[in-house]
């Protein structure tokens, strides 16, 4: 047999927080997954429903499409506050967001997969320009040059607390993450091209009923709303490798305008065992 796993991944503001180890490293995201699709075949071409799972470190892909979430959709576009002020006005005080930090205990969660520190004072603003850049090289670049920007994102964002809707920070992370020049990048932002794009997929999310961010959406119909731990994932996978019962539905690559054979090129993974 020959066993894959593939996730389409989509998500949250502007960068997102999942945390995925790969080589020992700490990747960020907020994000929706879109879709697991199993390919395993017998020599007549049937699922072979009576092989087991996969085992640690066996191969695997990501397919990963991120969808917008924006965590703050009135922003104006030159608005901009820090994290710690949005955080105590939305929990209405200090006191409030101080019973979300130990409720959540985002960092611990981040040092245990060697995220040292985020930066609360981090600058909150307009995301729509990040979420179009994603997209844009999703559809032009695919899924990998995507996920490469992404993950540079999330470094300029959390840790170093640049602003998302700084274009020539965006316009760098592109050009040397993808390869596509700062010129060509900071034309597109210009356009606004894709905007319609991310807003027909924020509906999407809303008509789902997902109203917060992380919320993962497996095979197109299984919902894990919070900042699920890896072992509850693990689970869902392997319960859907034993049942054969795999859908592959996408969800988000046709708003999106991102191509099926696009989303099919996979992203590479390392396993943790």
């Amino acid at each position: 047999r020959t066993p894959a796993r593939e996730i389409n991944d989509s998500p949250g503001d502007g960068v997102c927080c999942k945390g995925h180890a790969r080589q020992g490293r700490a990747h960020l995201r907020h994000h929706v997954t879109q879709r697991v699709h199993r390919q395993a075949t017998s020599s007549q071409g049937h699922a072979d429903d009576d092989a087991e799972p996969d085992g640690p470190g066996e191969a695997s892909a990501l397919l990963g499409n991120k969808s917008a979430f924006l965590l703050e959709p009135d922003y104006a576009q030159d608005f901009e506050e820090t994290n710690r002020e949005r955080l105590i006005r939305k929990w209405g005080g200090t006191a409030g967001w101080e019973v979300q930090k130990s409720r959540h205990a985002l960092k611990e969660r981040g040092q245990e997969v060697g995220i040292e520190h985020f930066n609360l004072d981090r600058i909150a603003s307009n995301t729509m320009a990040s979420h179009r850049l994603v997209q844009w090289i999703t559809r032009t670049r695919g899924p990998s040059a995507s996920e490469a920007l992404y993950d540079l994102l999330n470094q300029r964002h959390f840790v170093e607390g640049r602003k998302l809707n700084d274009y020539q920070m965006l316009a760098e992370a592109a050009e040397q993450t993808t390869g596509v020049s700062k010129a060509d990048v900071i034309a597109f932002l210009e356009s606004g091209e894709g905007e319609d794009k991310i807003v027909a997929a924020g509906q999407m999310l809303r008509q789902m009923g997902v109203h917060s961010i992380p919320t993962f959406i497996v095979d197109g119909r299984y919902k894990v709303s919070g900042a699920a731990r890896s072992d509850e994932f693990v689970a869902l996978f392997r319960d859907l490798e034993r049942s054969g019962d795999v859908q592959g539905r996408t969800i988000f690559g046709e708003t999106l305008g991102v191509p099926e054979h696009v989303l099919d090129q996979g992203i590479a993974v390392e396993m943790s065992t």
